[in-house]
C-alpha cells in the first residue's frame, strides 16, 4: 500500500495507527530515503512507551483506552441479550506534538522567500 502510496504524488503526512505499523512505516520510507520530518510527517495514533525513546520524542496521540473498553464490554452485553447498541460516544484526546512533525511545504516561510 505504502508503495502505490508514493508512486505519483508523495503524501507530506501520514497519521499511523498502532505501534508496530508505525515502525514498519518508517522503515518503509528510510529504505528510500526519505527523511523524517524533512519530508514526510509521522503522527502516532497510540501513547507507546518507545515513542519517548527517540530524540526529539515522536508525535502521538494520548488516549486513555479504560473507558473504550468499558464501552465494548457494554456494547458485548448488549449484542449478546438481543439488544441494538448503536451509541456513539466521544473519549477525550490529546496531541502530543513531537519530532516526528516537519513545515508544512508552502507554508508562509516558503511563501515569504518567493
Amino acid at each position: 500500500m505504502l508503495e502505490s502510496l508514493f508512486r505519483v504524488t508523495p503524501p507530506t503526512a501520514l497519521i499511523v495507527d498502532e505501534t508496530p505499523r508505525v515502525f514498519a512505516v518508517m522503515q518503509f520510507l528510510a529504505r528510500r530515503g526519505i527523511k523524517v520530518p524533512e519530508q514526510v510527517s509521522l503522527v502516532a495514533t497510540d501513547n507507546d512507551a518507545s515513542f519517548a525513546w527517540g530524540h526529539p520524542p515522536f508525535a502521538h496521540i494520548r488516549w486513555d483506552s479504560a473507558p473504550i473498553v468499558r464501552r465494548i464490554v457494554r456494547w458485548v452485553a448488549a449484542v449478546r441479550g438481543g439488544r441494538a447498541d448503536r451509541k456513539q460516544i466521544s473519549f477525550p484526546a490529546q496531541f502530543i506534538p513531537g519530532g516526528s512533525i516537519g513545515p508544512a511545504p508552502g507554508g508562509s516561510r516558503e511563501m515569504a522567500r518567493g
